[in-house]
């Protein structure tokens, strides 16, 4: 009888030294001595041969353990067969030329196949029933379609923080008169979190903070789309307005899987004169001596109706004020009852920290969400953009 906890432990020793193998081709190379290794004993396996599928053939890759006849014609023909000498399903245990053989495909149906290959009894070493080894081959068959399925989830993992990675550009930004600077921490899960600058013409800086909907790949992909509309359109001279309302076409015809995102895009001149459009974003607090306020001017989220429309706000940043823009990762991060930061907490943190240089400001209130959260990870990602006029 196999112990299935110790069993499972086994099973995760012969995977060691997998998690680079993405394929399942290399995945079963690395596997097949393994098994024996550290299976062999618990399943009285003697010998294991991993066997390459090449159309309706089958080629010998590399045999392991104790000296059994190749089995490529008997298994290229049994694979095909019907009746009793066929092999209709895997993971498979029966009689072949070699004696009792173990067969089951690696990562899918029409993947490379291992044979293990077990001794005969002889009353010192316990042989485990055909069923027994059927049972236990089932068991490591779920197990490699969960470590490769994990293995692909974070091949698109890498991808997404890759692309995330690549649209950010350095958090300082000089520009006349203004303090200026972004930071973007991630999760654990990656988000569709982008913060951008955009130099419109010597007088004026454009920026935007968003957040596509969704996680992994196709948010990536989405903040992708996002950025370099918002590129295409800010050399092209095009107004803001129309502008937001292409992209927003852009958002909904997108076949992916991630079809909202929240906007924030504005225009700040030398003399404190911003133009923005909040579309659905989370709205950005501007403090200045009348007090906090909100920057909620614009429209919907981008993507749902390709026919918004988008308004465009004014402000004026006077000398001495503070603009902070965000993503709802600041404002949704919880603590440990579950309460949420907030707007309030932010409108406050955002009065303390009124002396601030830019950069020292965002690191602040990122160390004030990871307290607030109790030190736990972020769930969302974390996008801070602070624009102070000196």
């Amino acid at each position: 009888m196999i112990e299935s906890k110790a069993f499972y432990r086994k099973i995760e020793l012969a995977f060691a030294g997998s998690e680079r193998a993405r394929t399942r081709e290399r995945f079963a190379a690395r596997l097949a001595p393994r098994l024996l290794e550290h299976l062999g004993g618990s399943l009285g396996l003697v010998a294991v041969h991993l066997y390459e599928r090449k159309s309706r053939r089958i080629a010998a890759a590399r045999r392991y353990g104790e000296a059994r006849p190749d089995l490529c014609d008997e298994l290229a023909t049994r694979l095909h067969a019907e009746g009793d000498a066929g092999i209709r399903e895997l993971p498979w245990v029966g009689d072949t030329a070699a004696g009792r053989t173990g067969l089951f495909a690696v990562g899918t149906l029409d993947g490379p196949l291992i044979a293990v290959f077990t001794t005969a009894p002889d009353g010192v070493r316990t042989v485990p029933t055909r069923a027994e080894l059927l049972s236990a081959l089932t068991s490591i068959v779920y197990a490699v379609r969960q470590r490769l399925e994990r293995g692909r989830l974070e091949d698109l993992f890498e991808q997404a923080r890759t692309i995330q990675l690549s649209l950010l550009p350095p958090g300082r930004r000089d520009f006349a008169g203004f303090d200026v600077f972004a930071a973007s921490t991630p999760a654990h899960s990656v988000g569709g979190d982008l913060y951008d600058y955009y130099a419109v013409d010597g007088e004026t800086l454009g920026f935007a903070v968003a957040d596509a909907s969704g996680h992994g790949l196709p948010a990536a992909l989405q903040a992708r789309d996002v950025a370099t509309g918002l590129r295409m359109g800010v050399e092209r001279d095009l107004k803001v307005p129309p502008m937001i309302e292409r992209l927003n076409r852009v958002i909904h015809q997108s076949g992916l899987t991630s079809r909202f995102i929240s906007l924030f895009f504005g225009e700040l001149e030398r003399n404190g004169n911003l133009s923005y459009i909040n579309a659905g974003h989370p709205p950005p607090l501007l403090l200045d001596s009348r007090g906090v306020r909100e920057l909620h001017v614009g429209g919907m989220l981008l993507g749902p109706d390709p026919g918004a429309t988008y308004k465009l706000g004014f402000v004026h940043v006077d000398r001495g004020a503070s603009l902070v823009a965000y993503t709802d990762g600041v404002i949704e991060r919880e603590d440990q009852s579950g309460t949420i930061f907030g707007l309030e907490r932010l409108a406050d943190w955002l009065r303390s920290a009124a002396d601030m240089p830019s950069e020292d400001a965002v690191a602040d209130l990122t160390a004030k969400l990871l307290a607030y959260g109790d030190g736990a990870p972020f769930e969302d990602d974390v996008t801070i953009v602070i624009v102070r006029r000196t």
